[in-house]
């Protein structure tokens, strides 16, 4: 007799942005034929059903934009109307929601996909305490600490804990004491595909990240402003925290555009044509979009921390550079596109491809399957 099909849920903060997140959920519920949960959906993020799920999809409440409002109905949400999890034999969390675990019974299985332990918590606390005035460090301390132990409590109810990179492992091991299973998101290679075509004669570079502080999607604006025979094309979602402060910058510069929300068919053609993408973030955890480049045969200049240098292999998928501090990273990255030709970001190609291949969606789904022995 066959054994019976667990019947699985994956609890996801917020569809907020059209993130790597969101997109791993999504995907990851269409691979598991698992309902998907979420404090909210908003039209500024993926939609799942583009992406291919067609399964249940189960929203906690009304989208919420204000950040520490959001934050506190989130938490609302997660404990008092996550109940109906303890239905499910599988639950699998993703995000800043583990407060919902009080409600799940011991008999369902608990999954943790950890993108990062909260980081204002931990190694960036010293950054957003700064945003306090000096007077009241001293109580912001006591909260964070409280909420630090109570993360850690929450991880121990974990059956199985699995972490998007080495760096994320390394991070969690550090600050909480837990040992993770590394488990790299997916990469929809059948999608995510390079173009016959030969590059635009308008050359450009391209960057489709978040626009938020820790992208560092401003110093790629600065570096193209000291660039004007230079091309690039950003994207941007509805809700991006930087979408005015960026905009702004650019108007009337030609050799600037942006696109607001891309369909995946839009961004691919933009990805293909790329002469290479440009993702620079801050210690980056796991970042979906150099993947999705090396996937479209586009190189990608990363910035050498962390994550990226898991991925990146130097003059061959890409080009890592140092950013240390602002002005660093713009000159850094205006000297890497003022002497790298053509020719050489196209010789790239090959090998980027096969790298992508190592991050398929069947990769990832088979290594899934058997660690949840499904």
């Amino acid at each position: 007799m066959q054994n019976k099909k667990p019947k699985i849920a994956i609890l996801h903060d917020a569809f907020l942005y059209r993130g790597g997140g969101e997109r791993l959920v999504s995907l990851m519920a269409k691979a598991l034929d698992a309902d998907l949960v979420s404090g909210f959906f908003s039209e500024g993020s993926f939609d799942p059903r583009a992406l291919g799920f067609e399964g249940k999809m189960i929203s906690l409440g009304k989208p919420v934009f204000a950040k520490w409002f959001r934050h506190a109905v989130l938490k609302y949400r997660f404990i008092q109307k996550t109940q109906f999890l303890g239905e499910y034999d599988i639950v699998i969390f993703s995000g800043n929601c583990l407060d919902a675990v009080r409600n799940i019974p011991k008999t369902t299985k608990k999954i943790y996909y950890c993108h990062t332990p909260p980081r204002y918590i931990f190694d960036f606390r010293e950054r957003y305490m700064s945003r306090f005035p000096k007077w009241l460090h001293k109580i912001a301390d006591k909260i964070l600490d409280r909420e630090a132990a109570n993360y850690c409590k929450q991880l121990s109810e974990m059956d199985q804990i699995f972490t998007n990179s080495e760096n994320v492992h390394s991070r969690l091991l550090k600050y909480c004491g837990f040992e993770s299973e590394v488990l790299y998101p997916p990469v929809d290679v059948e999608n995510f595909i390079p173009s016959e075509a030969t590059k635009s004669e308008k050359s450009y570079f391209l960057s489709f990240a978040r626009l938020s502080p820790p992208k560092r999607i401003d110093i790629i604006v600065d570096a193209f402003l000291e660039m004007p025979d230079e091309n690039l094309i950003f994207t941007y979602g509805k809700n991006d925290p930087m979408k005015n402060e960026i905009l702004s910058k650019i108007e009337w510069k030609k050799n600037i555009q942006a696109i607001q929300s891309p369909d995946d068919a839009e961004l691919i053609s933009l990805i293909q044509g790329a002469l290479s993408t440009i993702y620079i973030p801050i210690d980056e955890d796991f970042g979906m979009s150099p993947v999705e480049s090396m996937a479209c045969g586009t190189p990608v200049i990363g910035a050498n921390e962390w994550w990226l240098k898991e991925t990146i292999i130097q003059n061959k998928t890409g080009k890592l550079i140092e950013i240390n501090n602002r002005d660093i990273g713009i000159q850094n990255l205006i000297n890497t596109i003022q002497n790298t030709t053509k020719e050489e970001w196209g010789s790239m190609k090959i090998d980027s491809i096969r790298q992508a291949q190592t991050f398929s969606l069947d990769a990832f789904q088979k290594k899934l399957k058997s660690s949840l022995h499904i």
